[in-house]
């Protein structure tokens, strides 16, 4: 199926068995990197530079953003529930003006930097995330939550902003993974 806003030929690579929308837009393909085995579910944004390794899966709506100099790393098994917002750039809201095409010219302060998220993660529905974050090997936040700091290693979060509320059961988590590589 033919993408309406971009040619999958523009990406910078892009692996097997990877499935995009028709309508996910893409505004810098030529810094976007896809693996194998990955979906980009329709009505998603991004415009920034993004690495999706194997075995991701972004839903419908989400919107990661940033610009051509923030960065958003997504590594195995991590997920993104539908209407999810990762903002790898912003303003201050403090200073300038912060449309896009007069930001600098007006001197906003923008925030620019990075969103890693490591194996294992679930960003949970209509979350936003915050320049600057690393999503820790199986962390997840609930939906409706504020990330504005990193996330430790195998605990669950909610909130705005996000607190830790559980421990994530690691072993099982792991043990699925090593299921789904031997099938």
């Amino acid at each position: 199926m033919e993408n309406i806003f971009f040619k999958h030929s523009e990406l910078k690579s892009c692996g097997k068995n990877v499935i995009i929308g028709k309508t996910v837009r893409i505004r810098y393909p030529e810094l976007v990197e896809i693996g194998e085995n990955v979906i980009i579910d329709d009505f998603t944004y991004i415009s920034t530079a993004l690495k999706l390794h194997d075995n991701v899966h972004i839903s419908s709506g989400c919107k990661i953003i940033g610009g051509k100099n923030a960065f958003v790393e997504m590594f195995e098994y991590s997920t993104l529930a539908p209407n999810v917002v990762l903002s790898a750039g912003s303003d201050d809201y403090i200073s300038g003006i912060a449309t896009p095409m007069v930001a600098l010219a007006f001197k906003a302060k923008c925030i620019i930097g990075e969103i890693i998220i490591k194996k294992h993660c679930i960003v949970g529905a209509g979350s936003v995330v915050l320049p600057n974050i690393v999503f820790n090997e199986g962390s997840a936040v609930g939906a409706l939550s504020l990330v504005n700091k990193s996330l430790e290693s195998y605990k669950l979060y909610a909130g705005i902003p996000a607190k830790p509320i559980k421990n994530r059961n690691k072993s099982e988590i792991l043990s699925l993974e090593k299921l789904l590589k031997n099938e």
